[in-house]
């Protein structure tokens, strides 16, 4: 890695066309790192998702202010002293960092009844891997608009409590998408609106700040469920969950029911259908291939069992969905470097959890970062 700046207690870094900005202090010293580090690469996301919406009328200044309010009014002080932090740094009206955090739900609630993304996540463990670790893989499938600005490495070291985590998404986005703590508990998140429902509650915390405050503070798989059962969704949402000794997938519909989905053996394959039976409701495929992504990463794990740890799994999300010409790829993948349905592949992560270690990479050749490996334990010590 490449240090570009410093900010106080903060460093950024930069490797490919990642960003990693290491943060340590209060959750407010931390917010002013990150802002005084990030400024310019939030405003470049800004100019790109936000801006046009302001210019086409969808996002207003009532509505950017609605937004963020709900946020800061039902927010864990951990997460309003972050804002408060970057407010500080950056000069922005609050109402600006608001609607860029909160971007995809507001983008969710806009949407059409239909998956809003395509991600895709494996995870193997015990007989299934080479030495009964924990693996998973993870594809964050995206607007092909997220490719044209950097992809952030978050990593978080409080020192005024809660357990010090990483975050893959974007500039100016503390929710959470795809994190790890110091205690290998690890979560990740796909849209599941075209099961669980397209309508978002306003009148509910914003859910994916609630994952950075579970996160946050969970030492296990099991404790990590029983926080999510406490809670109520604001949208809908299918998680994968892990630590070091087994996985599990959550899907939560947005009237507030979830499930727990287990596997029957030591694999499991999320994608944006709900696959739980408990349901009683039928497997519905997407525009974005749920159920044969779903299919092909479960023969592909099946194939691999008791072979299985980081490499090969950076091996099996290499695998594309599609051929060149569109068509789908026999014994295919779930990788789509370039937008070939209704997204793209943005980034990729790999986690090795008893390691503490993760490799990235972003597949779309024009911006393209082959896998790069971060050592999660150094970056927290």
């Amino acid at each position: 890695m490449k240090k570009i700046s410093q900010s106080g207690n903060g460093i950024l870094y930069t490797i490919g066309t990642f960003l990693i900005p290491v943060l340590k202090g209060t959750y407010k010293e931390m917010g002013m790192q990150y802002g005084e580090l990030m400024k310019d690469d939030m405003q470049k996301v800004y100019d790109i998702v936000i801006q046009p919406q302001i210019n086409s009328g969808i996002i207003t200044t009532d509505v950017a202010k609605q937004w963020t309010n709900r946020a800061l009014a039902t927010f864990s002080s951990r997460n309003k002293d972050f804002y408060e932090g970057l407010q500080q740094s950056t000069g922005w009206a609050m109402d600006k960092i608001g609607i860029l955090d909160q971007v995809t739900e507001f983008g969710i609630f806009q949407s059409k009844m239909h998956s809003f993304a395509g991600c895709t996540s494996i995870m193997a463990w015990d007989t299934a891997s080479k030495d009964g670790n924990s693996y998973i893989g993870r594809n964050m499938d995206w607007s092909a608009s997220f490719s044209e600005f950097s992809q952030v490495l978050t990593v978080v070291n409080p020192t005024d409590g809660g357990y010090r985590y990483v975050n893959l998404g974007w500039p100016g986005m503390i929710t959470l998408y795809t994190g790890i703590n110091e205690h290998g508990v690890y979560i990740d998140l796909h849209d599941g609106s075209s099961m669980g429902g397209s309508v978002v509650f306003a009148d509910r915390a914003p859910f994916m700040n609630v994952l950075v405050d579970i996160l946050s503070e969970t030492k296990s798989l099991d404790a990590t469920v029983s926080r999510l059962n406490a809670s109520r969704t604001s949208l809908g949402l299918i998680l994968s969950l892990a630590d070091q000794n087994s996985g599990a997938s959550m899907e939560c519909a947005s009237w507030g029911d979830h499930r727990v989905r287990r596997s029957d053996g030591d694999t499991m394959v999320v994608v944006n259908s709900f696959l739980n039976p408990d349901w009683g409701i039928h497997k519905r495929n997407t525009v974005s291939h749920s159920l044969e992504r779903f299919d092909n990463m479960t023969a592909q794990l099946a194939e691999n069992k008791g072979d299985i740890d980081a490499q090969k799994v950076r091996d099996l999300m290499d695998i594309r969905l599609f051929n060149e010409d569109g068509t789908l790829k026999k014994n295919g993948g779930c990788t789509k470097p370039t937008k070939q349905d209704a997204d793209q592949t943005t980034h990729q992560m790999v986690t090795d959890i008893a390691q503490r270690k993760v490799w990235l990479k972003v597949p779309n050749p024009k911006y393209l970062t082959d896998w790069v490996e971060i050592d999660l334990k150094k970056l927290w010590s």
